[in-house]
């Protein structure tokens, strides 16, 4: 069970994070093919997030995909070991991720009056709403609802104590970045899951390949999304325990 926690977990934010990157694709498009202002807001809010999470996530699930193998995993002839190198570079090109998170906080949420994560908000809820209509998709809807809640209880945080104190907003910046696309990728999932739905039923040649994407879907909300909880409590305890030591005890 715990090899298989472990393929879970990468195969499970491996295609959502597929999902996710195709999606702020068609962001890109509709903004400079259509000139699509919203679109355009909406990619910029997540650039940060689509680099920052998911090169963290991403070099995470490298290592855990060389922990399958144990001590054969730190060896050259599985190639394992030059993935986790290759992988870890990512969270230092095109800006550190420590520097996405605050860019993240700092300049594209109140960018425009909030306008863009308003919009990522309603949008979202909306749908998720119209999902957890369907008792099929209900139980992969409402978690991602609830988490979108977390999410936005961060952001008000942020916006009640980030002015007085810009050090609360940094501390938790990198929390909240994660949390972000915790939520955009459940989001993925459930739409990744109503199309596997309408696929078993178009072709059902195809329902063993949908089941499989339906149970990936089901692990996400159960396994790897309730990290949210987690991220919205550390952000809530403010940059009180962060800046505590002087820098002189470093």
């Amino acid at each position: 069970p715990d090899i298989r926690r472990n393929l879970m977990e990468q195969k499970s934010f491996v295609e959502g994070a597929r999902a996710l990157t195709f999606w702020a694709a068609s962001l890109i498009d509709r903004s400079t093919r259509m000139d699509d202002a919203d679109a355009e807001g909406l990619v910029s809010l997540m650039i940060p997030v689509i680099k920052g999470f998911q090169t963290d996530k991403g070099f995470e699930m490298a290592v855990q995909a060389q922990q399958v193998y144990g001590g054969h995993g730190y060896i050259e002839e599985w190639g394992m070991s030059q993935f986790v190198r290759d992988a870890r570079i990512a969270m230092i090109y095109e800006g550190a991720n420590g520097i996405q998170a605050l860019d993240l906080v700092g300049r594209k949420l109140p960018r425009d009056g909030g306008r863009a994560v308003m919009a990522f908000f309603a949008d979202t809820a909306a749908y998720l709403k119209d999902k957890a209509a369907d008792d099929r998709l209900k139980p992969l809807a409402a978690p991602v609802l609830a988490s979108l809640g977390q999410l936005q209880q961060a952001t008000m945080w942020f916006m009640a104590n980030g002015m007085k104190n810009p050090d609360n907003a940094a501390a938790g910046s990198t929390d909240y970045m994660h949390m972000m696309g915790l939520v955009a990728m459940g989001a993925m999932w459930v739409r990744m899951a109503e199309a596997a739905l309408a696929k078993k039923e178009r072709e059902p040649a195809s329902a063993a390949a949908m089941d499989a994407k339906l149970a990936l879907a089901r692990f996400f909300m159960e396994r790897l999304l309730p990290e949210t909880g987690a991220q919205l409590a550390r952000i809530t305890a403010g940059a009180d325990a962060v800046m505590a030591l002087p820098a002189e005890a470093f």
